[in-house]
């Protein structure tokens, strides 16, 4: 799930739209690092903390095992160790230190915090991507990186129901018996598409995206209006999660980490595979049968609407409705019902183009290709009334 769509189109190369799935880059060239008003780096140890940051910044080692300037114990932990990676790399050129002193409550451990801009052509108008904080610590002896997230969120409250550990704030009370079902749901994917079920998943949840990101240590990150959210890491089955309510049953993002053997070897469509995880785990909160009465309204008021022009540009999402993630999310339904979970492993897999999932979707419905979007409207149609709900 996400947010704006013009950020996720952005971004899209680095984080999913749902999910920033989070997935590192390799930056074009290092970016130019410079020291904020006020920062001291004059002396130790933050003159050796400011290097080991630059260092980092112009090598970005991620293919690399081990990173020098990284944490061994998070290394260990996490394959795409660098949490905001997917988030803050994205070829934005300028990274000022705001903030470089020691950590409130943290022993030898140095908080570093960061603002990631562009400059536009004029001079005079600055363009933020981030502000991120990343922490310093001592490990064998030396300085090294590690994420904010176990930093910030090491007072919040965890409780493990299978394989999801749920971690929130003390100021959430925990439903356990949404969180049990959500931790069901993860082995009856995996049971449904014939994929190995998923080893330990970290599921963080907060009330407000805003909240929740903060935990990972983005302090700002553009979200458009949007407050109800998730992410997926399925590198490092990872979820955070923001709502107002219902936290504990937000089944998008363990979709994304339950299915992602299915893309190990195929890059999908960027909206298909939202589709996936809407259809299988809904989306805003909401199951997939509750989104289609905002579909069926939202295709009925634009007749003129097909999926070509969906896949190539999505209306932006405005409240629990996003066409793009709802009417593909139809899509998977209608080839599930025609040739059930091994034709929807087959339409998502198509290719990465949206050509080949419209070729592969009238494939497998058994209709010619310019005649799919009329039967995906009537199946719209007919599964948002009142007896399909």
């Amino acid at each position: 799930m996400s947010t704006c769509r013009a950020v996720a189109a952005m971004l899209l190369a680095g984080v999913a739209r749902g999910a920033p799935n989070v997935v590192a880059q390799q930056p074009t060239r290092p970016p130019r690092v410079t020291i904020g008003f006020g920062v001291d780096t004059a002396g130790s140890p933050n003159r050796e903390i400011f290097t080991l940051y630059q260092a980092y910044l112009a090598h970005r080692l991620d293919s690399l095992r081990p990173n020098p300037y990284w944490s061994r114990a998070e290394q260990a932990k996490w394959p795409l160790f660098d949490l905001l990676s997917g988030f803050i790399y994205q070829g934005f050129p300028n990274f000022t230190v705001l903030h470089l002193a020691p950590a409130v409550g943290l022993d030898s451990t140095y908080l570093i915090r960061t603002l990631v801009f562009t400059v536009g052509d004029s001079g005079r108008s600055v363009s933020p991507l981030a502000l991120y904080r990343v922490y310093a610590v001592r490990e064998a002896g030396q300085w090294v990186l590690a994420n904010a997230l176990p930093r910030v969120t090491r007072s919040w409250r965890q409780q493990t129901l299978g394989r999801v550990t749920f971690i929130y704030p003390p100021s959430l009370t925990f439903d356990r018996r949404r969180a049990a079902a959500s931790a069901a749901f993860v082995d009856s994917l995996a049971r449904a598409f014939g994929v190995p079920p998923p080893g330990a998943i970290a599921y963080y949840f907060t009330k407000d995206l805003l909240e929740t990101f903060r935990a990972t240590g983005l302090d700002y990150f553009p979200l458009g209006a949007d407050t109800i959210g998730g992410r997926a890491n399925p590198a490092d089955a990872l979820v955070l999660v923001a709502a107002s309510s219902g936290g504990e049953g937000y089944r998008h993002e363990l979709a994304h980490i339950v299915l992602a053997p299915l893309f190990a070897n195929t890059r999908p469509v960027g909206l298909v595979l939202e589709g996936l995880m809407t259809w299988t785990g809904g989306s805003a909160g909401l199951r997939f049968r509750q989104l289609l009465p905002g579909l069926d309204g939202y295709l009925r008021a634009h007749p003129q609407l097909t999926l070509e022009n969906l896949m190539a540009d999505p209306p932006p999402r405005e409240g629990t409705l996003d066409v793009g993630y709802d009417g593909l999310a139809a899509l998977c339904a209608m080839v599930h019902e025609k040739g059930g979970v091994a034709a929807v492993r087959e339409f998502v897999t198509a290719g990465p183009r949206p050509p080949d999932a419209e070729a592969a979707a009238a494939r497998l419905l058994g209709v010619p290709p310019e005649g799919l979007d009329a039967l995906w409207r009537a199946w719209v149609a007919g599964a948002s009334g009142p007896a399909r709900q």
